[in-house]
């Protein structure tokens, strides 16, 4: 667990990322290679995608078809590869705050302002002193060293995941309890939900919690919970 004189990162491997940037570009190039053996047996499956492409690829000279293919798979894999990396979550724990970025999303987090932290259903949570969400993002790193870190600085780790969840109720239009407002915003959230926008989920999020309005999702379904008044 890489250190520093008052703070911990706690990230992947530092193996992680060299070996996507090497590993997807190399996997799509393969990739692109095998195509040109099968892409005239494609054409003949009325029903697979992207016909005209295959058609196409059939009708390039061999030599010209292998390089179009492997280039266009090295590309796929080298973009992949970006993305992988770009997206890969860094958790910075330090004396004085908790620091959390994955992809564009960087989150900061005062330390008198942190209640508790604790990873549930694949989510890094930060709860404040008003049992408020201070922070969430997707959570895909080790544990136990999450839970190192938070310990070597003071903060408080829940093993044991949410200590609210029993208060959480499953969102449905016109829910009663919750504020004014807050039920328009969680039928425009389940709606970006059962689309899959993550953008608009975070920011509908945030909405949400100004309203003191903590909201979970599990199986394209809300749950919701008050946080406590300022």
């Amino acid at each position: 667990m890489p250190s520093g004189l008052d703070r911990t990162v706690v990230a992947d491997p530092k193996w992680v990322g060299p070996a996507f940037l090497v590993g997807l570009p190399i996997a799509g190039a393969a990739l692109g290679w095998g195509l040109t053996f099968v892409a005239e047996w494609i054409t003949g499956l009325s029903w697979f995608p992207f016909q005209g492409l295959f058609e196409l690829v059939t009708e390039l000279p061999e030599a010209v078809r292998l390089i179009v293919a492997v280039a266009l798979g090295l590309a796929l894999g080298i973009f992949l590869a970006l993305m992988a990396v770009h997206e890969m979550l860094t958790v910075t724990v330090g004396n004085d705050r908790i620091e959390l970025h994955r992809g564009d999303v960087e989150e900061s987090v005062p330390r008198g302002e942190i209640a508790g932290v604790f990873a549930e259903d694949k989510r890094l949570v930060v709860l404040g002193h008003r049992r408020q969400e201070l922070a969430q993002v997707e959570f895909d790193l080790d544990r136990d060293r999450l839970a190192a870190a938070l310990r070597r600085h003071g903060y408080a780790w829940l093993p044991d995941g949410d200590p609210y969840a029993d208060r959480l109720h499953r969102w449905v239009p016109g829910a009663e309890g919750l504020p004014r407002g807050a039920d328009a915003l969680l039928k425009a959230r389940a709606h970006a939900l059962e689309k899959g926008k993550a953008e608009d989920l975070r920011e509908l999020r945030g909405e949400l919690a100004a309203l003191d309005v903590v909201v979970r999702d599990r199986d394209k379904k809300q749950y919701w919970r008050l946080a406590d008044p300022a």
